[in-house]
Formats: C-alpha cells, sequence, structure tokens
C-alpha cells in the first residue's frame, strides 16, 4: 500500500509564505536609502533579508518533519539553554543603542530573547501536559511555572528590553489560563507582576519618555515624538490604495528603522489600507489557524504547543502594529515575517514548522476553540485526562 503523506495545514503555510515574501519586497524598499548611505549599495540589506529568509525557510521544514513530541522530553534542557543564552547576553552581550540584546555565537549575532519565547512555550507545555503538577495546584504546579517565567522576564527587562519582558509575562499568563489553572491564581498573579513591574518602567527614563509621547503626540514632534509622528506621517499619506511600492519618501531618513521595527508603516505609505489590513487579516488568520490546529491536536502537549505559538506570533504582531500606529509606546519588536531580522525571522519560520507538525498529526475532527472561553475550557478537559493518566501510572 502506498503511504499516506501527512495532512499539513496547507492554508496556514500559504499565509505564512505571502507574508514572508511581502517582507522580502518590503525590506528591499525600505531599506534602499539607508542601505545605499552606509554601504553603497541600494541591495545590501535585501541580500542578508533573503539569505536569513531561506535559512527560515529550511528550519521550517526541519521543523515541520520532527515530531513534534521530542521537544516534550527535551523541554527541561530547551528551557535551560535559553536561560543560559539570556544570561549571558547581560555579560557578554553586543551592546548598542544603550542595550545589550544581541550574542555572537560562533561568528553569528543572535537575539536570545526570540529564542527564549519559544523555550518558554515548550517548557510551559510539556510541565502543564505531564499531570503530575497541573497549573491549578498552587504550590507544585502555578507557582513554579510563574517563577520561571518571572525569571526569564526579569533577565529580559535587565538588557534592558521592556517590551518582550512584558510579552513574556503576558504569554506566560496566557498559556497558564490555556493550561486549565484557577482564574482567581491569574488574576492575583497579574496584579502582583503589575504592582511590581510598575517602580522598576518608571524609573526609567526612556519608558517614561515613551508613555509620555503616547498620550501626548504633538509634543516635542523634533524629539521624543519623532518615531511616533513620522510613522503615523507615513500611515496617513498612504490613503487607501499607498503611493505604489517604492514610491515612499518617509524611507528616506525622515523615519528611523523603516525596515526593521517601523516597516509596517512604510507598507501603509506605500500599500495603503489595503496592504495594512490585509496584513492584519493575515496575522489574523494565522492565529485563527492555529487554534484550531490546537483543537484538533491529539494530546495536550500539542494543544498547549500549538495555542503558545499561535500567540506569540500573533501578540507580536499586535504590539508591533499598535506601536507604528501610536496606540502603544515604541517598543524594539519587529513585525514577524516582515521585518529585517534574523533571530525573528529564523524562530518565527521553524514555530511554524511545528505547528504544521501538529496539524498533521492532529485528530480528523471538526470541532476547534473560537473563543478564549473555549480555549481555557478545552485545556481543563485535557488537563484533566492528563492527571488521570499521571494517576494511573503511580
Amino acid at each position: 500500500m502506498k503511504k499516506e503523506r501527512p495532512a499539513y495545514d496547507m492554508n496556514l503555510l500559504c499565509a505564512v509564505l505571502a507574508l514572508v515574501a511581502l517582507g522580502l519586497v518590503m525590506v528591499f524598499s525600505a531599506s534602499q536609502g539607508i542601505a545605499r548611505e552606509h554601504f553603497n549599495s541600494p541591495f545590501f540589506f535585501m541580500q542578508q533579508h533573503a539569505i536569513r529568509m531561506l535559512l527560515g525557510l529550511c528550519a521550517l521544514i526541519v521543523f515541520m518533519r520532527i515530531p513534534y513530541g521530542v521537544y516534550r522530553r527535551l523541554a527541561p534542557w530547551i528551557i535551560c539553554v535559553a536561560m543560559a543564552l539570556l544570561a549571558a547576553t547581560l555579560f557578554r552581550g553586543v551592546h548598542a543603542r544603550g542595550a545589550s540584546r544581541w550574542l555572537y555565537v560562533f561568528s553569528f549575532t543572535i537575539q536570545p530573547v526570540e529564542i527564549a519565547k519559544i523555550a518558554l512555550v515548550i517548557f510551559f507545555s510539556a510541565w502543564i501536559a505531564d499531570g503530575k503538577r497541573p497549573p491549578d495546584d498552587l504550590k507544585r504546579g502555578y507557582l513554579p511555572l510563574a517563577a520561571v517565567a518571572a525569571a526569564m522576564a526579569l533577565m529580559v527587562a535587565l538588557q534592558p528590553n521592556i517590551s518582550n519582558a512584558v510579552l513574556i509575562m503576558a504569554l506566560a499568563l496566557a498559556l497558564l489560563f490555556s493550561g486549565g489553572c484557577r482564574l482567581r491564581h491569574l488574576a492575583a498573579s497579574a496584579a502582583v507582576a503589575a504592582a511590581a513591574a510598575f517602580p522598576f518602567l518608571y524609573s526609567l527614563a526612556h519608558v517614561r519618555e515613551r508613555i509620555f509621547v503616547v498620550l501626548n503626540k504633538g509634543a516635542d514632534v523634533q524629539g521624543l515624538g519623532w518615531h511616533v509622528n513620522q510613522s503615523l506621517i507615513a500611515l496617513g499619506s498612504g490613503f487607501v490604495f499607498g503611493c505604489g511600492a517604492g514610491g515612499g519618501h518617509q524611507k528616506y531618513l525622515f523615519l528611523p528603522d523603516a525596515h526593521t521595527d517601523f516597516i509596517y508603516s512604510i507598507i501603509g505609505e506605500e500599500l495603503g489600507f489595503i496592504g495594512t489590513a490585509t496584513v492584519l487579516a493575515l496575522f489574523a488568520y494565522i492565529f485563527l489557524r492555529s487554534i484550531r490546529i490546537a483543537g484538533r491536536a491529539p494530546n495536550l502537549f500539542g494543544y498547549l504547543l500549538a495555542v503558545g505559538i499561535g500567540l506569540t506570533l500573533s501578540a507580536g504582531a499586535m504590539v508591533n502594529m499598535a506601536m507604528t500606529t501610536g496606540l502603544a509606546p515604541t517598543a524594539g519588536l519587529p513585525l514577524p515575517f516582515v521585518s529585517y531580522g534574523g533571530s525573528s525571522l529564523v524562530m518565527s519560520l521553524a514555530a511554524v514548522g511545528v505547528l504544521l507538525n501538529i496539524s498533521a498529526q492532529g485528530k480528523d475532527v471538526e470541532q476547534a476553540p473560537g473563543r478564549l472561553r473555549s480555549v481555557h475550557w478545552n485545556g481543563k478537559q485535557y488537563a484533566r485526562r492528563a492527571r488521570r493518566a499521571a494517576e494511573r501510572e503511580r
């Protein structure tokens, strides 16, 4: 008999590839000015991005063929490596723009926080799926996971990288919610984290300044508000259809980081509202596909892993879009699949490979949770089964 091919979620793959292709075009368009000025070639950043894109696509192919259950056994080692890389960044990191967020590893520059976010998802999923220390058990299940997330967020915040530290804590709480923890524990943790973080964040001048800019967009447009106001000019000048790919003007040294953190603004200027709405719709679709894959997963580990990856990708995109539209403080978060940057692009595509592997092993059912309440309920059902299995083993 002929062996059947795995039924990968091709709709998810097509949506991701559409964003990757758009990213290559927009990185070339947005980086021409700065590439010509610093490297005497308008193609410099596009060439670098293309190489990283190919590495990411290779990672996607590799990880979509590795059975996702392997990560469950390796979860303790994965989280330890991620923590070690974050710790190394604090002491031997590459210092740029007042922060140490990058690390040299075998002549390559990597950003460990991109690895750490996926490692956190894997570790939380494996711990909760074990069933012996469920997250609704405060001392044995919930607090140890909360401590791991807090330690990771603290190391990231000390780089400093406040946006990713907040994202890590939000991701941890979302995974605990999806795993069926008690909502009162979740609310108490959120309150404690906010109370502990506020004095630290308030002590950082750049954080106060960025919050001030969000609340007062017309203040100091030549100084603190330059990034946000130039981003809004780019978005506003695009109107509905934009001025055409390559026809924008903000990228010519008006808008800083046009090919990295603020590439969504260039999309708005050159492709208009149609372009930005399409990007938003693609990310929403990717999140919905990940939730559907989670609902079809054969076990709790696959369920949580799919939910966590979907949340990681979509949350990063939402924060980036909120930042470029002036709804959130300026943050060093790239737009997944689209922005220039090696670590984010490669890790995002590798994570999609894991999602595709889960989809190929999913159950042939047509039920997928469509609301957060359903995700929480499904997590509790999975958790009960895992706990009963662990009790039978004992």
